[in-house]
């Protein structure tokens, strides 16, 4: 029934469709930096800073919103928006840190650590089979999980083009399982409130 629905609930299709283009830009990022001559990335990464701050903006105030006012249902809005909140950590983390020119090591090994509680999240979505399509959703947090835990390696010199590609692909596959999870959302969600009638009318 609609109106037993939580009336922001719809939030969540978004969220997870800017998670996708959030590491899309974080996929591009990696592999246009590794693409250029160390020394020469001052204004790549300014550039992508600012996005990712917009990003992680966006992220952290939404996911500590539905942190506080829990819009999903039971113990959904656990594996669902805490995580949410921690990728907008991440992002503004990081977005920062380009802009100012800050060594990277610091929030790398942040996020990487930040990872840990993903893995978990996933872990216990595919454990009590959580949402329609369990598997996938526990995918995405996985590989979102590993390329944030391998995120430290990309700050050194020694790291080969090699592995920033692996980066690139858990990216971009985390990306792809979040966009699609969030666009089928977004059509559930549009059936589920489409005679939906504020109470002021």
């Amino acid at each position: 029934m609609v109106s037993g629905l939580a009336l922001f609930v719809d939030i969540l299709d978004i969220q997870l469709q800017v998670l996708a283009w959030g590491l899309l830009a974080g996929a591009a990022w990696v592999l246009l930096r590794f693409g250029m001559p160390r020394g020469e990335t001052e204004k790549l990464d300014k550039g992508f800073g600012y996005a990712f701050f917009t990003i992680g903006l966006y992220a952290f105030i939404t996911g500590l919103w539905a942190t506080f006012a829990w819009p999903l249902p039971s113990s959904y809005n656990l594996v669902l928006s805490d995580p949410y909140a921690l990728f907008g950590i991440a992002y503004l983390a990081l977005g920062l840190a380009l802009i100012y020119g800050a060594d990277l090591r610091g929030v790398m090994y942040m996020i990487a650590f930040l990872s840990l509680s993903v893995f978990i999240y996933g872990a216990d979505i595919y454990h009590y089979h959580m949402t329609l399509e369990p598997a996938a959703a526990a995918a995405m947090y996985i590989f979102i999980a590993l390329a944030a835990l391998l995120s430290p390696l990309l700050t050194y010199r020694s790291t080969s083009r090699w592995f920033a590609y692996i980066e690139i692909v858990l990216l971009v596959i985390g990306a792809l399982l979040s966009a699609y999870i969030g666009a089928s959302a977004t059509f559930e969600h549009t059936a589920d409130w489409v005679k939906w009638v504020p109470f002021y009318g």
